[in-house]
């Protein structure tokens, strides 16, 4: 190892003043004395810091002193001046010289008041009365309905690149009707299946037969069938006579993997419309429903289905709802035709007036001097049953059937109760002239 020894001599060729192992400076050159122009700017802040720490001292002294003065004294107008600066050290004196500050007071969470063992949301969002029904609590409807309401698994193969056969399932919900095994769902839960199957509450297992699908509205019937197998079933109740904020309770198969899940929410709106979606005027309810739920029940608070529930017109292509907390549902009461017509003929026909209309607006009718209310008839299409009965762009049609119209939803609630080739009688103004006509109802 090479090791150096320090040279600690500055040698010749260093001039260095300091010589450590010397007591005394060679060639020590005085320190340079500090200008008086630093002196002054020093001093300048001295005096300038000393002035501002007694000026604040002095300020708050006077402030605390005329706040003490004023809540001692009195105010004539207390609402205006800032609370006076407590003292926080123990006083000796009596309550009314010297109050101690107020405190707010917090409720004892555990108190009798607050907690109510007997509490039911049922009791919060009744029903309309009716006679003869009893109101149910969550299990016990539950309990009730749970036999009858079904899961669905939909086979079904799609061509993926090139021309290679895919298959996959769809899963979905419904419920029994019949004793004999009619079950309802959407039609878009069996759309384009190959085979379907239904599962029971008691996880039995049925292959499906598919007795009709409409498209238009939504709505399909199955059947299945068990040697001398009675099956549980549930019962329709009257959807007109459901009220905004009344109980809702679902059943069904989420995510097709959580049979027999219920959820509860309330109604959220009734005969809602939304154009392009269904030709029906559905009912909206924040129960939750995801993926799954689609063709399922909604009950009310009787135990009653008041509605098929439908998540596809919150499909946006990716198979998920876009939106929620907001779910909507086929109403009993229109569903029950067509599941008639299904079960009858596989099919249903809708009546058709072949016009395309609008809801007028009050503001809209008086600048163009319609009439109010009504719907105004936007197009009529060539040989459709408005053209033959003569009606024209432009009319606005305020009655059909005796029953006052305004709105499109109105409007196709009247014309929905008649079949094809049924009459139906329409009121309507054209150039400010009441006309009256006939229309002879076309399907679709």
């Amino acid at each position: 190892m090479n090791m150096q020894t320090p040279n600690y001599d500055s040698g010749s060729s260093n001039k260095s003043s300091y010589d450590p192992y010397s007591n005394s400076y060679r060639n020590q050159e005085p320190p340079k004395r500090r200008g008086p122009a630093v002196i002054a700017i020093i001093a300048t802040v001295l005096v300038v810091a000393i002035l501002f720490t007694g000026l604040n001292l002095l300020l708050y002294r006077f402030v605390n002193k005329t706040y003490l003065d004023g809540n001692s004294n009195g105010d004539s107008n207390p609402s205006q001046r800032p609370p006076a600066i407590q003292n926080t050290e123990p006083n000796s004196g009596t309550d009314s010289e010297n109050p101690p500050p107020l405190q707010t007071e917090k409720p004892d969470q555990t108190e009798s008041g607050v907690v109510n063992p007997n509490f039911s949301l049922e009791e919060f969002a009744p029903p309309l009365p009716q006679e003869g029904k009893k109101l149910l609590t969550i299990p016990e409807l539950s309990e009730k309905n749970s036999p009858a309401t079904v899961a669905i698994y939909t086979n079904i193969t799609t061509q993926g690149g090139f021309g290679v056969v895919q298959e996959s399932t769809v899963s979905g919900s419904g419920f029994i009707i019949t004793e004999d095994g009619y079950v309802i769902t959407n039609a878009h839960v069996i759309e384009d299946h190959t085979a379907v199957y239904v599962y029971l509450d008691n996880n039995s297992r049925y292959e499906a037969a598919v007795v009709g699908s409409d498209e238009y509205a939504d709505i399909a019937v199955l059947k299945i069938e068990g040697k001398g197998v009675s099956f549980p079933t549930v019962s329709f109740g009257d959807s007109d006579q459901v009220q905004v904020g009344e109980l809702a309770v679902a059943i069904g198969n989420p995510t097709g993997q959580l049979r027999g899940t219920v959820t509860q929410g309330i109604i959220s709106a009734v005969k809602r419309e939304l154009t392009g979606s269904t030709p029906l005027r559905l009912i909206q309810t924040d129960a939750a429903l995801n993926p799954g739920n689609s063709g399922g029940p909604l009950f009310n608070a009787y135990g009653e289905v008041i509605g098929i529930n439908q998540l596809k017109i919150l499909d946006d292509g990716s198979g998920q709802p876009t939106i929620q907390g907001i779910s909507f549902a086929i109403p009993s009461n229109a569903a029950i035709p067509i599941i008639e017509s299904l079960i009858r003929t596989g099919k249903h026909e809708w009546p058709m007036l072949g016009i395309t209309v609008i809801a007028l607006e009050e503001f809209d009718a008086q600048e163009k001097d319609l009439r109010y209310p009504g719907v105004l008839i936007v197009t009529v299409e060539k040989g459709s049953a408005a053209s033959l009965a003569g009606l024209k762009s432009g009319d606005v049609v305020f009655e059909a059937e005796g029953q006052p119209v305004a709105s499109t939803g109105e409007l196709n609630d009247i014309k929905n109760t008649l079949d094809v080739g049924d009459s139906m009688t329409v009121k309507f103004e054209r150039n400010g002239e009441e006309m009256e006509a006939t229309v002879i109802l076309q399907g679709r």
